[in-house]
C-alpha cells in the first residue's frame, strides 16, 4: 500500500538548477529565516529582517522569495520531506509486520497533528499568502488524503473496515480537521491539549469497523 502513495513536495521544482551563486545566497536565506523565526516567531520577522540577517539585499532577497508566505514554504518544503519519508518508512515496517490498518491509521493521524502543531505558524502564513483552503489540492493535503485513502482501501480488502465503506468521502472527512487554523483553533482558543486533539480525530477511525453478524469474528483490529 505505502508504495502507491507518492510524495509531495511544499513547493514546485524548476527544471533546470541555480547557478552555485544563487543557491547559497539561498542556502544562507533560509538558515538566517529559520533562526528568526525560532528566536521571535514568523509573525513578527520582516523581510528587511531576514535579508539583513543573512547578508544580501533585499532585491536578491525577492528574486528568491517574493514574499513571507513563499520563505516559509521553503522552509516548509525540508521539514515535510523528512516527515513523509519517516512517516511512510514506519507504514511500510508496520505492513511488514503485520499491524492492523486500523493501528497504522492510528499511528498516521497522531503524527499528522504532531507536524501540524509542530510548524502551525508556517503553515498559517502560506494559507494567509497563498489563500489555500482546506478543500484545496494543496501538496501537503493532497499527500493527507491520498496515504488516508490508501490505508482505507487496504482496511476493505483484509475485511478489518466495512467494505461498503466510501473510501474517498473517508479519507475528506478524516483529512477535514487536519488543517493549520483547525489545529490552532483547537490548541489555542478551545484549549484542548495536542493529545485529546488527536484522541478526538481517533475514535472517528472506530465507526470504520465491519459490523457484525450473528455468529460472525471480526478481525482484530487493536
Amino acid at each position: 500500500m505505502a508504495q502507491e502513495i507518492p510524495l509531495h513536495a511544499m513547493e514546485p521544482r524548476s527544471a533546470r538548477g541555480p547557478r552555485e551563486d544563487a543557491r547559497a545566497n539561498r542556502a544562507r536565506i533560509l538558515a538566517a529565516a529559520q533562526q528568526l523565526f525560532e528566536e521571535r516567531g514568523v509573525a513578527q520577522v520582516t523581510m528587511a529582517q531576514v535579508a539583513q540577517a543573512a547578508g544580501v539585499g533585499k532585491g536578491t532577497l525577492y528574486r528568491h522569495f517574493e514574499h513571507k508566505g513563499a520563505l516559509c514554504r521553503a522552509l516548509l518544503d525540508a521539514h515535510f520531506r523528512a516527515h513523509q519519508d519517516a512517516v511512510l518508512a514506519r507504514l511500510r515496517a508496520l505492513a511488514q509486520e503485520g499491524t492492523p490498518v486500523l493501528e497504522r491509521l492510528r499511528f498516521f493521524l497522531q503524527e499528522s497533528v504532531a507536524f501540524i502543531h509542530e510548524h502551525l505558524a508556517l503553515l498559517c502564513e502560506v494559507q494567509r499568502a497563498y489563500g489555500i483552503s482546506p478543500v484545496e489540492d494543496a501538496p501537503m493535503m493532497q499527500w493527507l488524503r491520498l496515504t488516508l485513502a490508501g490505508l482505507l482501501r487496504t482496511g476493505t480488502r483484509t475485511g478489518e473496515i466495512d467494505p461498503a465503506l466510501d473510501v474517498d468521502l473517508a479519507a475528506d472527512l478524516l483529512r477535514a480537521p487536519l488543517t493549520a487554523a483547525y489545529i490552532r483553533h483547537l490548541h489555542e482558543r478551545s484549549g484542548y491539549g495536542l493529545d485529546a486533539i488527536a484522541q478526538g480525530i481517533l475514535r472517528l477511525v472506530e465507526g470504520l469497523r465491519p459490523a457484525a453478524r450473528p455468529g460472525q469474528r471480526l478481525p482484530s483490529g487493536g
